[in-house]
């Protein structure tokens, strides 16, 4: 008798398997097209790209030179006037920056003059400069204002 309550208990049975198996399928089927790495970078990349935004104004006003930020689409630089990639001060490295996961960044660029703002030829710019952040599903848009050069994110 005592053989037989042991191996009434000794594993799971086959219904108890598969009602298991049925929910880990449910929740992957749930969770898995969340967890695009792609899309869960995207507001991450779209945030560093507006820091470092904001590090070439910066830059601009501590050397006292315009300089630009040049998006490459997968990824961005910053540049001199003769278009030669800057040494980062702070980190003693080219400052270029290549997006991860296959975040893609669109086309464009910003001057920022030596007292930080936007500028087109040396002029002042009027409008606001937009840059586009991508993934698969998702992007983030950023917007460097005029006058200011405020960078803003919006997912």
């Amino acid at each position: 008798m005592d053989d037989m309550q042991n191996r009434s208990t000794a594993g799971f049975t086959l219904f108890e398997l598969v009602m298991v198996i049925v929910i880990i399928g449910v929740l992957a089927a749930i969770v898995v097209p969340r967890l695009s790495l792609r899309d869960t970078t995207v507001h991450a990349q779209a945030s560093l790209v507006a820091r470092d935004i904001r590090h070439t104004q910066m830059l601009a006003m501590s050397q006292g030179r315009t300089l630009t930020f040049q998006s490459l689409g997968t990824g961005y630089r910053c540049t001199d006037s003769s278009g030669t990639v800057i040494t980062d001060s702070a980190v003693q490295q080219p400052f270029a920056q290549t997006l991860s996961n296959s975040v893609t960044l669109s086309a464009g660029s910003i001057n920022f003059d030596s007292l930080g703002r936007p500028v087109n030829a040396g002029n002042l710019v009027s409008t606001a400069a937009s840059f586009t952040v991508s993934g698969v599903t998702q992007s983030a848009s950023l917007s460097v204002a005029p006058i200011t050069g405020f960078v803003t994110v919006t997912p």
